[in-house]
């Protein structure tokens, strides 16, 4: 797939036929160095996920784990936007305080950005680093900003591609009723949002587009991507 084509929700369907990279899914949670591992920003849609066995620590009398269980889940490629390119479809692992993610979000569908960490054809999503992305008229994949903290699972540098949302598609896309933004946004992030209605619009989004062809022209980028080490827990 182009560089240039980058990236339209439109392109997806012509990876169906494709099989996956291996018959089936782990049955454990892939141990990865993510010293040595390869990292991955990739477009994909979940097409089915399932519990993996609890860590062996988790077992001990004296271990208290607060989390479910490990998840697998299956995933389809739309792009790889950095790293070595996925296979159309493959198995991935991630972990969760809150078990299964989510399949596709009520308001912008199934796409969304994956950060993954591989080993061979092994691969590991990094805790809680994925979001879904809004479709404007023309097609085109936005990762909206909904709050004015940086995305931590990008590279430094990425928030300076954030552009206006003008599109009318990806407004009504992303917005969020008044009730929910005064309850949960107003207070810390008033300045992201537009009021117009019985709505809130975020304010801002970044194009996958862009997000692809800024990534292809950095020379230096940390080799797990990050701007920041990932939270603990």
């Amino acid at each position: 797939m182009r560089r240039t084509a980058l990236i339209r929700r439109t392109l997806a369907p012509v990876l169906l036929a494709a099989g996956l990279a291996h018959a089936g899914p782990p049955t454990a949670f892939p141990e990865i160095d993510a010293a040595t591992a390869t990292y991955r920003l990739a477009v994909v849609e979940l097409e089915a996920q399932g519990e993996l066995p609890q860590f062996a620590e988790c077992k001990m009398p004296e271990v208290l784990c607060m989390d479910p269980a490990p998840t697998w889940f299956r995933a389809r490629v739309l792009d790889t936007l950095h790293g070595p390119s996925l296979p159309p479809r493959f198995h991935g692992a991630t972990t969760s305080h809150y078990g299964p993610m989510q399949m596709a979000s009520p308001q912008y569908g199934k796409p969304r950005l994956m950060l993954l960490m591989s080993d061979g054809d092994r691969h590991v999503m990094l805790r809680y680093a994925n979001g879904f992305l809004a479709e404007d008229r023309q097609g085109f994949l936005h990762l909206v900003l909904v709050n004015s903290r940086p995305v931590w699972w990008l590279p430094c540098g990425a928030m300076d591609l954030k552009e206006p949302i003008h599109d009318a598609a990806l407004a009504r896309a992303s917005r969020t009723p008044l009730e929910h933004y005064r309850e949960y946004m107003a207070d810390e992030d008033r300045a992201e949002y537009r009021v117009r209605g019985h709505h809130a619009y975020p304010r801002h989004s970044i194009p996958m587009a862009k997000l692809a062809a800024w990534l292809a022209r950095q020379p230096d980028l940390p080799a797990n991507l990050q701007c920041k080490p990932q939270a603990a827990g």
